[in-house]
Formats: structure tokens, sequence, C-alpha cells
């Protein structure tokens, strides 16, 4: 893999990192009801940002296999590789957390930031259940997925190289369809370009990246539109449906504009270089939640509750969170490396 493709991942996937984190910054209590509120927070929040999961899945995808020869050796090589990098990172921080929320939850002000059910009234099974199966910190979701892909990688190798050309237009038809679990197909188009040997620069498509663009704009317009129509017929599939043209047209488009940015201001910032902040992507990705939740659930105690104030926390939210989980990422790599490594799966 070249240098740019390589600092390309690097860089979008931090970008798609803080989308993530815009998308959970979402405060609605109800999304149908129109005003400028729920328009802003259901076209950024429910369109623009709806990519960032689905393009992880496609880059994991695609470096799990990239330059992949196929033996038992080998994928039980893999198997060790993820096993520290996704399943010891995803123990830690989701045992870490409840600890973390238990105690706080001790305290009289805990009890009220949290008024539901609090950790201490689980029982074993609800324990085990919301610590691992699902997380409390929620975005971890993902790294189960991506742990679950990795267990059954040897299928879905063998399913493309059986299926060769075919592969990527079925797995693609699956995944609109929703006939299979998403996670595990968008894993397997990635897998089909590494496996493929795709050209990532995808030359022949470059010129007409705009037209996913105008495709993306205007799926995130209809479903924005149909998110304030809960009466139609099959709500919640239609909806579905039209998130999916939104990943179809915005994942390829992310990645081309990424290029026409970079070669316009290639004067201001070289996009062929690694971000400053993308080796601290993952800390964010794995830290921003709960903090995010307890950013919003003190915001909301102090401000009244409001339009305006709802929609003022949905952009200093991720401003906040960002920062803080970038200077305590920056603060840890630096002071406490090994522990960081660990933390982080050795990113």
């Amino acid at each position: 893999m070249d240098k740019y493709i390589s600092n390309k991942i690097k860089n979008i996937s931090l970008i798609m990192t803080f989308f993530v984190v815009i998308l959970h910054s979402n405060n609605l209590e109800n999304a149908s009801v129109f005003n400028v509120n729920t328009l802003v927070q259901n076209f950024i929040g429910q369109g623009i940002v709806r990519i960032a999961v689905p393009m992880f899945f496609l880059i994991s995808g695609y470096l799990f296999f990239y330059k992949f020869k196929p033996s038992q050796e080998a994928f039980l090589d893999k198997y060790k590789k993820r096993f520290r990098s996704l399943f010891i990172p995803y123990f830690i921080w989701c045992t870490g957390w409840l600890v973390i929320l238990y105690l706080v939850e001790l305290t009289a002000f805990g009890r009220a930031m949290f008024s539901d059910r609090i950790i201490a009234d689980y029982n074993f099974s609800e324990l085990f259940r919301n610590t691992y199966i699902y997380p409390l910190p929620y975005q971890f979701w993902y790294i189960r997925a991506l742990m679950i892909n990795v267990v059954i990688s040897p299928i879905i190798y063998y399913v493309i190289v059986k299926l060769k050309d075919k592969a990527l237009p079925v797995i693609l038809v699956f995944w609109f369809f929703d006939v299979i679990y998403y996670p595990i197909l968008m894993f397997a188009v990635g897998s089909c370009f590494a496996i493929g040997n795709f050209d990532l620069y995808f030359k022949e498509y470059k010129n007409k990246g705009y037209l996913f663009g105008i495709g993306y704009l205007l799926a995130i317009i209809v479903k924005t539109v149909f998110m304030y129509m809960p009466q139609i017929p099959n709500y919640d599939y239609v909806l579905l449906l039209i998130e999916n043209v939104i990943i179809l047209c915005g994942v390829p488009f992310a990645w081309f504009v990424y290029d026409v940015i970079g070669e316009k201001f290639k004067n201001k910032f070289d996009l062929g270089k690694e971000m400053k902040l993308a080796k601290y992507g993952i800390f964010i990705y794995f830290f921003h939640i709960p903090l995010q939740s307890i950013i919003k659930k003190l915001w909301f105690k102090v401000m009244p509750i409001s339009e305006m104030s709802s929609l003022l926390i949905f952009f200093v939210a991720p401003i906040i969170t960002i920062t803080i989980c970038s200077l305590l990422a920056i603060f840890m790599r630096k002071y406490m490396r090994k522990f960081y490594a660990i933390l982080t799966g050795g990113r």
C-alpha cells in the first residue's frame, strides 16, 4: 500500500470518528416534530454523518485481507493480532466504564445524573449482559461486531473467492435490502476490494465523484423529509432503504472528495500526510461515550430545556468531547505509553 493511500485511510478514519461523535450528540426527544432544531439535527445527525460506521467496516475489511495469503497459519495469526487489538481493549474499556459508572452512581450527584435504573440494581445476568454483550459505552457494539467478523473471516473469504466477480454486486444487494446483518456485509465489501486487488485510486470514477455527491445530498434531503412522516406504511424499512442510498452514495463521495480537497488546497495543507490527531482517533472513539452523555446531562441540568438549548449542545458537546479526549490521549501517549498501547490495542 503506497504512503498516500495509507495516510488517506488514517485521515478518513479520524474524520469518520468525528462524525460518530456528532452522531452521538443527538438529543432529540421526538425527531418527528418539525422545527429548526429537529431539522438541523436530523439533517446532520441522521443524514450527513451516517456514513461513518459503514466506512469503518469497509476499511476494516480491506485492511484485514490486504495482501492476505490464505492458510490456517495466516488466519490464526490474524486471530492473535485481533485478540490484542480488539478483544483486550474491549474487555478493559467495558469493565472500566462499568466500574467508573458504579462508583459515580454511589454518590447523590451520580444518582441524580442517572435517573433510570442504576448498576447497583442489576443482577448477575444483567450485569454481564450490559457489560460485555450490550456495553454501557454503546459505541463498543462496533468492536463487538468487528470481532464477529474476524471469527467468521474464513467464511467471508471463501464466499468472495467462490463468487469471484459476482461477489461485490451480490453482497451489495444483500446489504441494501437488509438480508444479512449489515456489519458483516460492509466488512465483506471492504474485503472484496482487498481480495480483488482493487485500485483504491478508482481513477475511472474520479471525475464522476460529484454524481455520488448529488445522490448523497438528495438522499439526505429525502430521509430528512420522511422523518416527519411516521404515518407512512413500513416507515422504518423505508427509512432504512433511504439511509442505504445515503451510504451507497456518501461513502464513495467522501473517498473522492478527500482527493479533490487535497488537490485544491495543496498549498495550505497536505492531505497526503497523516493528520496530527489521526493517531489518537481510536482513543477518541473509545472514550467519547459516556463522556459526551455526561456533558449533555450536565448541560440540561444547568441550562433551560428549549429548542435553542438543544441545538446549541448538539454542536458544543462534540467540540468539548473531542478536545478532552484528544488532550487526554496526547497526555497518556506521552507519559503512560504502555498503558495507552494496551487501551488502544497497540495503535
